[in-house]
Parts: structure tokens; sequence; C-alpha cells
């Protein structure tokens, strides 16, 4: 909620404190302002003409620092094309050697050897104690060599052959709905 503002026409004396230091610090402000504005007021210079000779030379001048400056933008310019042209090589070269990494990081995993998926971790533990003469030992690992593990093996495929069938996902909500709005129009 704003502050009501006391009329202009009212004492100082009537107001709040803060009011009147804040009316007061606006002043000294404004005094500020107009004493340094007179005192940097410029000055009217009379000019002298020109003459045909001082105006020349200062085109001439002129004209020397413009071509001056012109050869150091060309010459900056032409730095500045360098230094691009080595960075477009240099991530184009580091582009080749991603895809290359790539192609042979796929290359070994697809010529790792792959094991049955019934192997398991587990099912070679109980081969240690067929040596074993007591009924006992004998029970489990014949119940053992009949069992079928559920469990995944401990290797895991990273990259799908090309020419492997791949499962249809789960269609979420978006899909559903862009082919709704597809079928409709």
């Amino acid at each position: 909620m704003p502050t009501p503002q006391p009329p202009q026409n009212m004492p100082d004396e009537n107001i709040p404190r803060w009011q009147f230091r804040k009316k007061k610090k606006l002043e000294k402000r404004r005094k500020k302002r107009q004493e340094y504005a007179e005192k940097n007021k410029p000055t009217d210079i009379p000019r002298v003409k020109e003459t045909e000779e001082f105006s020349s030379s200062i085109a001439i001048a002129e004209k020397q620092r413009y071509e001056q400056d012109k050869r150091h933008w060309e010459e900056r310019e032409g730095q500045f094309k360098l230094v691009e042209l080595a960075k477009k090589k240099a991530r184009e070269k580091e582009e080749r050697a991603k895809a290359l990494a790539q192609k042979r990081w796929q290359h070994t995993l697809m010529t790792l050897p792959m094991l049955p998926p019934t192997f398991s971790v587990g099912a070679s533990r109980n081969l240690e104690k067929v040596n074993l003469d007591t009924n006992r030992y004998r029970a489990i690992c014949t119940n053992a060599s009949r069992k079928t593990t559920t469990k995944p093996g401990p290797f895991k495929t990273f990259v799908k052959p090309e020419n492997a069938v791949s499962i249809p996902y789960k269609k979420t909500y978006r899909d559903r709905f862009l082919e709704k709005k597809l079928s409709n129009q």
C-alpha cells in the first residue's frame, strides 16, 4: 500500500520524520545536479574558419587512418579464419576417431564367444562333490544336473545383431495419442 503524500502547501513540521528526511535528501541531490550543470556548462568558442589546406590535410590523415585500420582488420580476419579452419579440422578428426572407436567396439562385442542361455554360475559348484562316495552328495549332484536354472547368466548382449527381430515396446500414452490424431485426419 503506497504511503499517503501530504499536500505541498502544508508546513514541514506536520509530516513524519522519514518523509522529511527523504524530502531534504531529494532537495540536496537536485541542488548538486544544478550546481554541477552550471559549472560544466559548455562555453561557446568562436570557430576559426578552416582553410582549404587545413581541411585537405585532415582528410588525408583520416584516409590514412582508415587504410591502416582496414589492414589491421583484414589481418585479424585472416587469423580468425585460420583458427576456425583448424578448429573445424580438429572437430572432423575427432568425429572420425570416435566413429572408428565405436565401430571397433561393436566389432569386438560381436566377436565375443557367447555361452548358451542355459549357462549358470551356480551349476558348476556341485561338480566338485561328484568324487565323494557318500549317498548324500550323489543325490545333490544328480538333482543339480537335472535342475534347469531360470536365473539369467552373467553375460548380456550389448549389441544386437542386425538380423535380430526387435520386440515391440509397450505403447505410451503419447504414441496412442499421435496414432489417434493421425487416424482422425
